[in-house]
């Protein structure tokens, strides 16, 4: 199932987006976390169609959403690097978005500098692609990896995520308060937005707020939620 995490907008304060994020309903142990079965779909390939259902099951909740009479920006789908490996990757999230009579201007794809990484030619090709039909993409865990500056420009990448290790440490860190504020003004000077995540407490808010930071996700506004939960959310928005 897919759970959704609210995206807040520093300047209004109001939620304009949300990241889907999975969820394992199991029969008899309950709800499992990702970290105990993504990496075992990744090592078994499962990822792959998995990773098409949550893009499915996104156009479902999105047009539930559209239909309750919610406006806000857009919902963001991980893209594993193992999809990437999936030389019909474009042309079945196409079908997808056919299907379920999906905004691809209110769909945003999550990736990671692994996937980018993969197979940097086919990468190019397919979000390409993808970006034609109007998707938008965010680098996930900014800062954390072995980021090409040069791939940032060549690809249509328009949102950094900082990593929540950064934004954990920027009261107590001179180094992470230096990284989050660069990534900040790095983010703007090459005209793309950016996302804070695993915001816990207040001065963390605070001083993403006094840094200019775009957006936001994190407990201190909300967990994870199911979709019930988050449209709930968005009536009192």
């Amino acid at each position: 199932m897919l759970f959704y995490q609210p995206r807040v907008d520093l300047r209004t304060g109001k939620i304009i987006g949300a990241e889907a994020l999975m969820r394992w309903q199991h029969p008899e142990r309950g709800l499992v976390q990702p970290d105990e079965f993504i990496p075992v779909a990744e090592k078994t390939g499962l990822i792959v169609p998995m990773g098409y259902w949550a893009i499915h099951q996104a156009g479902q909740d999105m047009r539930r959403f559209r239909e309750a009479g919610f406006r806000f920006g857009s919902i963001g789908v991980n893209l594993s690097f193992r999809q990437f490996k999936d030389d019909f990757l474009a042309k079945t999230i196409r079908r997808i978005i056919d299907k379920n009579e999906i905004d691809p201007s209110r769909l945003e794809f999550e990736l990671t500098e692994t996937a980018l990484f993969s197979d940097e030619a086919h990468v190019q090709s397919c979000l390409k692609e993808l970006s034609a039909l109007g998707i938008d993409f965010s680098l996930d865990d900014f800062g954390t990896g072995y980021s090409s500056f040069a791939l940032l420009q060549k690809l249509p990448i328009s949102t950094l995520k900082i990593d929540k290790s950064f934004v954990a440490g920027v009261n107590t860190s001179k180094d992470d308060e230096e990284i989050v504020r660069a990534i900040i003004n790095l983010a703007h000077n090459l005209h793309k937005k950016v996302i804070a995540e695993g915001v816990e407490n207040k001065a963390q808010l605070e001083f993403l707020i006094r840094h200019e930071c775009d957006q936001v996700q994190g407990y201190f506004f909300s967990p994870p939620v199911p979709v019930e939960d988050f449209m709930r959310m968005l009536r009192g928005n």
